[in-house]
């Protein structure tokens, strides 16, 4: 039986790592439920964009920021929300496969 030890460095790193994937996950679900209450309007949907309100708006800010150095016209709110969620699970895709590659090496 092979025993693999890890530093305190390397857990530290890795505990790091699996707290931003918590947070990206957070974010995608906050822009999951601002983009479906544009769709349905239930009371707990509207309690979760609530409550995610702020760091949504300055995500969407931000992305509407890098947006307007790209186009002519300022892209609808919808656009930039899947826009970022588009961004958030490239995010998490590279987040997981970098994770998975320190764990196997």
């Amino acid at each position: 039986m092979k025993v693999i030890t890890m530093g305190l460095l390397t857990n530290l790193i890795l505990g790091l790592a699996h707290l931003l994937l918590v947070a990206v996950d957070l974010l995608f679900v906050l822009l999951l439920a601002r983009m479906l209450s544009y769709r349905w309007h239930s009371r707990w949907l509207m309690a979760v964009n609530a409550a995610g309100k702020p760091c949504v708006d300055w995500l969407t800010g931000q992305i509407e920021r890098t947006l307007g150095h790209v186009g002519q016209r300022a892209p609808s709110e919808r656009i930039v929300l899947f826009v970022g969620m588009v961004a958030i699970s490239l995010i998490r895709l590279l987040l997981t496969g970098w994770l998975a590659g320190e764990r196997f090496i």
